[in-house]
C-alpha cells in the first residue's frame, strides 16, 4: 500500500499481491518522477551511509502543490495551496541470501487558506526477504500507517467544515514467487486491519483476511500465459451497520493473463476474470461481476516507459442502504528520462 496524505481509502478486495526486494536505492528523490526508468547514473544518487552492516538512506522532499477543486465537488470548486513536506528514513542490512529492512515515512501538509484540510500522514514498515537465487523471492513484510482519506474518494466526507478522515491500517503479508525455466508459481497472503481514528467512524472499521495464487507457463522468452485464484473474507467490527444491516462477505474469483518478465519490451502482467460476493447477510443477494488486475509497462526505448494501468472488483462500502459497490480504474502513465537531471511525466486516467 503506497502511503501519502492523499491516499484513497477505496480498498479493492480483491487481494493481489507484490514481492519488491528493499535496497537503499528505493528511498530516492529524483526518480519519484518516473519511477518506472531505472537510475544508472551515480552523479545524480543520494549516497547511503554505511553503519556498521547497516545501510542507512535519508530522504527529505518539499513541495508546493495547487489544487482548483480540494473538496472534489460538483459544482462550485473550491481551489487551494499547499505546502507539503515529505521525508523517509531506511534502515536495511543483508546477510547471505537474506535482507532486512525497516522504513519509516511521514508526510505533513498544511493548506495555504483551508486549514481545517491539513492532514498528517506517517508509518512503519519492516521486511525481510529471502531471495536465493535469480526469480525467486519470498519475504514477509508488516505496517502500521496513519493514511489521511482523499477527497475524491467516492464515500470521503462531503461536508467542507470537516476535515479528511483519519485511518490507521495494520497489515502483514507474506509472499512467495518463482519464475525459473518453464513454471511460474505466485502465492501471496494478507490480513489488514482498518481502523478510522474517530469515533464517529466506528461503523467504518473493518478487518481483511486473504490470499491469492497464481501459476503460470512460460510461452515465449519472458512471457508466461497465467491463471490465477484469489479469496479474500471482510469482517466489520461492528455486528451490524447504522441500517441493521451485516456487511461481511467473502469474495473469491479467478483471472487469466499474461506475466512479462523484466528485460525485455514489457513488464508486468495483466489478468481478466470473474468475481463472486456472497454476503452474510441473507437479505442481501450475491453478485458476479468482471474483475480485471493489470500493471503493463512498455519500453520503446531505453529511457522511456508507457505504463497501462486497470482494476475492477468489489470494494467495501459505508452507504446507507448500499448492497454492494463495484470500482473500475484504468489509467495510461508516459515517463522520459529527457536528459540526465530532466524528467517529464504525463498521466491521463
Amino acid at each position: 500500500m503506497v502511503l501519502g496524505a492523499q491516499r484513497s481509502l477505496v480498498i479493492a478486495l480483491l487481494p493481489g499481491f507484490a514481492l519488491v526486494v528493499p535496497s537503499p536505492a528505493s528511498a530516492q528523490a529524483l526518480p519519484e518522477v518516473t519511477p518506472a526508468i531505472p537510475r544508472v547514473d551515480p552523479e545524480y544518487e543520494p549516497t547511503a551511509t554505511m553503519l556498521g552492516g547497516v545501510t542507512i538512506s535519508l530522504e527529505v522532499e518539499p513541495s508546493i502543490e495547487y489544487d482548483n477543486n480540494i473538496f472534489a465537488t460538483s459544482d462550485d470548486p473550491t481551489e487551494d495551496v499547499s505546502y507539503n513536506l515529505r521525508s523517509r528514513a531506511v534502515l536495511s542490512h543483508q546477510t547471505g541470501n537474506f535482507t532486512a529492512s525497516l522504513t519509516g515515512d511521514v508526510d505533513l501538509r498544511r493548506e495555504l487558506e483551508e486549514t481545517g484540510q491539513n492532514g498528517d500522514a506517517g508509518g512503519v514498515e519492516g521486511a525481510l526477504v529471502w531471495s536465493p537465487r535469480t526469480e525467486e523471492v519470498a519475504s514477509i513484510v508488516a505496517s502500521i500507517d496513519r493514511v489521511i482519506e482523499d477527497r475524491g474518494d467516492p464515500e470521503a466526507r462531503v461536508n467542507p467544515d470537516l476535515g479528511p478522515r483519519a485511518v490507521r491500517v495494520s497489515s502483514v503479508e507474506a509472499g512467495y514467487r518463482r519464475a525459473r525455466g518453464k513454471l511460474l508459481f505466485d502465492f501471496g497472503a494478507e490480513v489488514t486491519e482498518f481502523d478510522a481514528l474517530s469515533p464517529l467512524d466506528d461503523d467504518r472499521d473493518f478487518f481483511v483476511a486473504g490470499g491469492v495464487a497464481k501459476v503460470g507457463v512460460r510461452v515465449a522468452g519472458q512471457a508466461f500465459a497465467t491463471a490465477s485464484a484469489f479469496y479474500s473474507n471482510r469482517d466489520f467490527r461492528l455486528e451490524t451497520s447504522p441500517q441493521g444491516v451485516n456487511r461481511d462477505a467473502q469474495i473469491y474469483g479467478g483471472r487469466l493473463g499474461v506475466d512479462f518478465l523484466p528485460g525485455g519490451l514489457f513488464e508486468g502482467g495483466f489478468s481478466v476474470g470473474v468475481f463472486r460476493n456472497e454476503p452474510e447477510d441473507p437479505s442481501i443477494a450475491p453478485r458476479t461481476g468482471l474483475s480485471l488486475d493489470g500493471l503493463l509497462t512498455f519500453y520503446p526505448r531505453r529511457r522511456m516507459a508507457l505504463i497501462f494501468e486497470a482494476s475492477r472488483g468489489d470494494v467495501a462500502t459505508f452507504r446507507g442502504g448500499a448492497a454492494g459497490r463495484t470500482d473500475t480504474s484504468a489509467r495510461v502513465t508516459w515517463q522520459h528520462e529527457i536528459r540526465q537531471n530532466l524528467f517529464s511525466s504525463l498521466s491521463l486516467g
